[in-house]
């Protein structure tokens, strides 16, 4: 298994997961090297997950819904 030689944010989903993966197992047996790799590989997953669930709001309610009469009666 070699060192990847491109940047974790140039990967694929499926390269990025492979590579993860492998970079973890290798952690898992001691290495420190694999270990700092696996987390970049792992951090840039994260935020791409985090990325595609953002989503946009609603455009602000306008001027003609304020107008309404609010949900309570004071009186």
């Amino acid at each position: 298994m070699s060192a990847p030689s491109t940047m974790p944010a140039s990967l694929d989903d499926d390269e990025l997961q492979s590579l993860a993966s492998e970079w973890r197992i290798r952690a898992m047996q001691g290495d420190q090297l694999a270990h700092r790799m696996a987390q970049a590989l792992e951090a840039e997953q994260r935020r791409r997950i985090r990325d595609t669930g953002l989503q946009t709001l609603p455009p602000a309610a306008s001027s003609m819904y304020s107008r309404k009469r609010p949900w309570w009666k004071f009186w």
